[in-house]
């Protein structure tokens, strides 16, 4: 979009270079996909008053302040802020009180990596909606726990509260953490992308606000209960998330648009993209679908016929 095309070509090599592929076909066909996808997404509108306006883009800004909202309905913001109080009022002592919170950022670094080996073997709102929902069910423990046994002098019931926190990370970091972020970018196309990304940032500044305000004086307050805020949003959230939410993992950038209906914006799909092992010539192919109709006057060397089109 900012017209650096050769550099954005030579990453694109870069990051698809496979010893399988000397002739870089894959990287060849996927360019010439953003190219023609770019060339309509310029002649798109892209301000704030389109995406409100438009039914598919509203969608998307609706799915994408709902993603983020639900997720931090998981109650992450006043563990990780409020660490050493929870730690407190669960009768530990100051040290442990920095000494938990300390392992359970350590805990979230190490999985924030490991989560990048598996994020994309799952379908996205499945994922994401299995994370919320184990996040709840160690919140509902965790509730239990200190509405139960604090204060008390029920060292086991203390710890498993304290072990509470620790899964609850680890559906976190594994299922919510990073993904949200994927989730967030493949929701929009490129025209739109930097405003549909800073409106879910957004609703993570909001959330923040809400939870970290209210939290001190709700736990000094009504205690074990403040949880019920996280554990019922959280919970109705991560079922919409799991029968609403769609699936974006697998499917380029570049097609997005058919999933919300907007199937006209789609330059080519790469199903429909072959590289000549011969003349390494890339071949477009139109398979008269409805759902693979393109722009006209963008791509009419592919319409209707399979043609040769640019010498790779």
């Amino acid at each position: 979009m900012k017209g650096r095309v050769e550099e954005a070509k030579q990453i694109l090599f870069r990051l698809h270079s496979d010893p399988d592929d000397p002739d870089d076909e894959f990287a060849h066909a996927e360019y010439f996909q953003i190219q023609k996808q770019l060339a309509i997404d310029k002649t798109l509108g892209n301000t704030w008053m389109h995406m409100i306006k438009k039914p598919s883009y509203r969608k998307r800004c609706f799915l994408a302040i709902g993603t983020t909202g639900i997720i931090q309905c998981s109650g992450v913001l006043v563990i990780n802020n409020y660490g050493p109080t929870l730690y407190k009022n669960l009768g530990f002592s100051p040290v442990k009180q920095l000494l938990y919170p300390a392992a359970w950022l350590t805990l979230t670094l190490g999985i924030n990596i490991m989560a990048m080996a598996i994020v994309d073997l799952f379908a996205r709102n499945r994922y994401m909606a299995f994370g919320v929902l184990g996040c709840m069910v160690t919140l509902i423990i965790e509730a239990a726990l200190v509405a139960e046994f604090v204060p008390s002098d029920n060292h086991s019931a203390l710890l498993a509260a304290v072990a509470m926190f620790f899964i609850f990370q680890i559906f976190y970091g594994f299922c919510l953490d990073g993904t949200q972020f994927s989730y967030l970018n493949e929701l929009f196309p490129t025209h739109i992308r930097a405003k549909g990304v800073c409106l879910g940032v957004s609703m993570i500044s909001l959330m923040n606000i809400i939870w970290l305000q209210a939290a001190p004086t709700a736990f000094e307050t009504v205690g074990w209960k403040f949880y019920l805020a996280f554990i019922i949003p959280g919970t109705i959230g991560g079922i919409i998330m799991l029968f609403f939410f769609p699936d974006t993992k697998g499917v380029p950038l570049e097609e997005i648009a058919a999933i919300f209906g907007d199937a006209d914006e789609v330059a080519i799909y790469q199903r429909d993209i072959e590289i000549d092992h011969t003349t390494h010539d890339i071949i477009t192919h139109d398979h008269d679908r409805e759902t693979e109709k393109v722009a006209t006057g963008v791509m009419e060397d592919v319409k209707h016929s399979e043609t040769t089109d640019n010498n790779v």
